[in-house]
C-alpha cells in the first residue's frame, strides 16, 4: 500500500470499527487554517490528530498548524501528530512543543505488526 495520509486514515478507520468505545472522524475544513485531520474519542478521552506521511524537517507543518497545536495545548487540549514514515512504513507519534519544535511521544515497535503499532499509538494519542 502506498504511504499517504489518505491511506493512513483508511487503516485507522478499519481499526476503529470493532472498538465500541472509539469514535474517530476525519475533518476536512478549508475554512479553519491549521485544524488537525482527525477528531477522536477513545474510552471517553477526546483528542485531535494530525496525519502526516513524510520525512521532512518539522513534517512540513504549516505555521497555521503549529500555532493551532500550541494554542489548543495551552488550553489543556490534547493534539498529536501521527507520521507514517516512508519508505520503511513505520509510525511515530509526535507533538508540537511551545518552542515550535516537534518531539516524539512514541515510536514503532519492530516486534509488533503495523496494525498493532497503529492501535497502540491511537490509544497513546489520547493522553
Amino acid at each position: 500500500m502506498k504511504i499517504s495520509e489518505s491511506n493512513l486514515w483508511k487503516r485507522i478507520n478499519l481499526i476503529q470499527k470493532p472498538n465500541k468505545n472509539w469514535h474517530l472522524t476525519r475533518i476536512e475544513s478549508p475554512t479553519v487554517c491549521g485544524i488537525p485531520d482527525i477528531f477522536g474519542i477513545i474510552d471517553g478521552h477526546n483528542f485531535w490528530l494530525e496525519l502526516k506521511a513524510n520525512n521532512a524537517k518539522n513534517l512540513n507543518l504549516t505555521k497555521f498548524q503549529i500555532n493551532w497545536h500550541i494554542k489548543y495545548q495551552s488550553c489543556g487540549g490534547v493534539v498529536r501528530i501521527l507520521n507514517w514514515l516512508p519508505p520503511q512504513s513505520t509510525l511515530e507519534l509526535l507533538e508540537v512543543q511551545e518552542d515550535r519544535s516537534v518531539s516524539r511521544v512514541s515510536y514503532y515497535d519492530k516486534q509488533k505488526t503495523f496494525d498493532e503499532n497503529l492501535r497502540e499509538m491511537l490509544q497513546r494519542a489520547r493522553k
